[in-house]
């Protein structure tokens, strides 16, 4: 049996290619030991399988460079536990991550699918569970750029302070507004979240009836979805309260152009 292997041996045995022992060769986790006194060729030895076996275990793991390195020069019991209850604790935060992310997903496809069933339709809902919206004031003098402004403001304190969130963007408008024929003044951005959260402004979307209807096209057309809304909430012997919620459902994201965007209006109504 052979006691030394050149790169290429090595490679195929492990199944690796020679550019990545080469690479573990140049940054000092895996050089060849035994060096040919004639001729200067470098090989790996016999008991460097089960070395090259250990660091592919740790890499699959997910370690840095880096840290195989270390581990390597000072490899012992001891430290290999540590090692690989950090490990652990890294992959289980991994996982946890993409649980939410899976969540979130699994929301906007939701989200998606109940457009594509009901996209020409108003509809009564009944919603049975609180949502809280973390909210972010829009400014003077309400128009779409700073209702823009604000949602990049909320984004970035999400983004800062890990706020638990879905993959979704809305505005607040009062319906006092609406009636009004003022569409598109809202007064808070929001974003939905997963679970409440305390020291940070929220709003409690509370249980009851909504109406709803989609609107497809640009923002500042939204006026003709709210009349034809606020008729069917009439004639179904309802009247609106509290605030219009616009929950972004086709944007940029998932459209090339404006005229198709989507938008879901949410108003909760009481019986007259």
């Amino acid at each position: 049996m052979n006691t030394r292997f050149t790169v290429g041996e090595m490679a195929k045995l492990n199944n690796i290619s020679k550019q990545t022992l080469i690479f573990y060769d140049k940054e000092g986790i895996f050089k060849p030991k035994n060096i040919d006194p004639i001729n200067g060729y470098r090989y790996y030895t016999a008991d460097q399988l089960e070395v090259l076996d250990s660091i592919l275990i740790l890499k699959e793991m997910g370690l840095p460079l880096k840290a195989i390195r270390e581990f390597m020069e000072n490899r012992n019991s001891e430290s290999a536990i540590s090692l690989m209850q950090d490990q652990q604790k890294e992959i289980k935060n991994k996982i946890k991550n993409l649980k939410l992310i899976n969540k979130r997903l699994e929301r906007k496809v939701r989200t998606l699918e109940d457009f594509s069933k009901n996209k020409k339709n108003v509809s009564f809902m009944f919603c049975n569970e609180t949502e809280y919206l973390a909210i972010e004031k829009v400014g003077d003098p309400q128009d779409l750029l700073h209702l823009d402004i604000a949602l990049k403001i909320l984004l970035n304190k999400a983004d800062k302070f890990n706020y638990p969130h879905y993959y979704q963007i809305g505005a607040m408008v009062p319906v006092g507004n609406i009636l009004s024929d003022d569409y598109t003044s809202a007064h808070y951005a929001f974003i939905p979240l997963e679970s409440k959260l305390a020291n940070i402004k929220i709003h409690k979307k509370i249980k009851g009836t909504y109406a709803s209807i989609y609107h497809i096209g640009t923002y500042p057309s939204i006026g003709e979805s709210y009349k034809k809304l606020l008729n069917e909430i009439s004639a179904a012997g309802y009247r609106p309260q509290g605030y219009s919620y616009e929950y972004c459902i086709l944007d940029s994201l998932t459209s090339k152009e404006s005229d198709d965007y989507v938008t879901e209006i949410q108003i909760l109504v009481e019986k007259v």
